[in-house]
């Protein structure tokens, strides 16, 4: 009679066990997803904080002036882009959907922005026509 018992609590023991796991399970895979989506956003706002800064900083000391920023962009761009005041990156989230990461800048912004992972050095020019142009350096 104690053998079956002692059968019984281990059995509980087990099912405790697994509808603890059937719980935890889907929260931990929460918060990893707002742990990656919060990390990717985070980079793509220092990057175009860090862009925006460099810009305004080469608008401000006029024409002809050229500098570099090494930026990090973060997996999962959808599209970057820079028109008039504004430098944006749109975001593919693993939720499925997307964001939009922006910061704006004192002068015209041209040029173009990679959307590959990783870090890349841009270089920032304000030409003479006021506007300042942004591409990626060659290595």
């Amino acid at each position: 009679m104690l053998k079956n018992r002692t059968g019984q609590v281990g059995i509980e023991y087990m099912a405790i066990l697994v509808l603890f796991l059937i719980i935890l399970i889907p929260v931990m895979y929460i918060g990893m997803m707002d742990i990656q989506i919060e990390g990717q956003t985070s980079q793509a706002r220092i990057a175009v904080d860090s862009i925006a800064d460099t810009a305004d900083r080469v608008y401000a000391q006029g024409p002809g002036t050229t500098t570099t920023v090494e930026v990090y962009l973060p997996a999962g761009i959808n599209y970057a882009s820079f028109s008039n005041r504004e430098v944006n990156i749109n975001l593919y989230l693993p939720t499925g959907s997307s964001t939009d990461v922006y910061a704006l800048s004192r002068g015209n912004l041209t040029g173009t922005m990679p959307t590959l992972p990783g870090r890349h050095v841009l270089v920032v020019t304000m030409n003479s026509t006021g506007n300042v142009t942004i591409r990626e350096a060659t290595s």
